[in-house]
């Protein structure tokens, strides 16, 4: 009964996990939390840490910046580029990668371009302490196929893990995918109007998914619980009928050695009545003659 109540428990565990880890509702992720508050710097981003809107204070510094390949825009592929941001209120001095601009083709900028780029895209002075806004994301897995001879450094993947390598400075496990600056109470944007156009990354879908293996799994379980159920009937049933078939064999002897000792109490008087007859004949002299004359007459 334990080892069906486990079992049990397992396939409703199954049942729970089919449709666990889903996107969270848009109510709550896109509702922009603070970024030290909901994520701590030098920890694995969890899945309901993941696409957040989130906010923080720092300064964007363009002398760490890199050009990531493969982004999509509006069915376009091009490149994000991404920038170090400090984050105000962060343990250790942590910094957090921000992807603030897309552009169509590779360019090749140094430090005073890339900032008269994000100036004229965002009209926003990139000195000034601004409020970023953004969705959250965990970072990529690194690639050995960085380009380090263009100017900005050139990666395939938006790993923090190598950012940490290029920019040697401590980063969030993640980055910011950035909407907003806001600046004196004033909110900028990448208006699009140069040739870095806003980066655009999509909530995840509330669908729900169902993990069909996890169904497999919890019907198997079930399986399990109800044969187990069937095992215990029959350990049980086999005890029953063995007591009932050990009765029936304890009724059988009994009424078998009473017959037996029945036929032996008889036996038994049946000689000691012929015991007692010689016996008295012998007392009284009778001879066996005597003894059928008696009988005879």
């Amino acid at each position: 009964m334990v080892v069906a109540a486990l079992f049990v428990l397992l396939t409703q565990w199954q049942f729970e996990q089919s449709t666990a880890n889903q996107p969270r509702d848009h109510a709550e992720t896109e509702t922009p939390v603070a970024l030290t508050e909901h994520f701590e710097p030098g920890a694995p981003m969890m899945t309901d840490q993941a696409d957040q809107m989130v906010t923080f204070r720092g300064n964007l510094n363009l002398e760490n910046t890199v050009q990531v390949e493969s982004r999509v825009e509006e069915g376009n592929l091009g490149l994000w580029l991404v920038s170090e941001a400090t984050v105000d209120g962060a343990p250790d001095g942590y910094r957090i990668p921000v992807a603030w601009g897309w552009v169509e083709e590779e360019i090749e900028a140094d430090t005073a371009e890339l900032t008269e780029m994000f100036e004229q895209a965002t009209d926003v002075s990139a000195q000034d302490m601004m409020e970023f806004e953004g969705r959250l994301i965990p970072g990529e897995g690194p690639t050995p196929n960085t380009n380090h001879a263009s100017e900005p450094v050139r990666t395939q993947m938006l790993a923090t893990s190598q950012l940490v390598n290029l920019w040697d400075q401590d980063l969030y496990a993640g980055y910011v995918v950035a909407e907003k600056f806001t600046v004196d109470s004033t909110e900028h944007v990448v208006s699009g109007a140069t040739d870095v156009q806003p980066v655009d990354v999509a909530p995840q879908p509330e669908e729900t998914e169902v993990a069909w293996l996890n169904i497999f799994y919890a019907i198997e379980w079930f399986i399990f619980a109800v044969f187990s159920l069937f095992l215990w009937w029959r350990f049980v049933r086999d005890d029953y009928l063995k007591d009932q078939r050990e009765e029936e064999l304890d009724e059988l002897w009994e009424q078998h050695w009473r017959a037996q000792e029945l036929q032996r109490l008889r036996d038994q008087a049946r000689k000691e009545k012929v015991a007692a007859e010689q016996a008295y004949r012998v007392y009284h002299g009778y001879s066996s003659d005597d003894q059928k004359d008696s009988r005879e007459s």
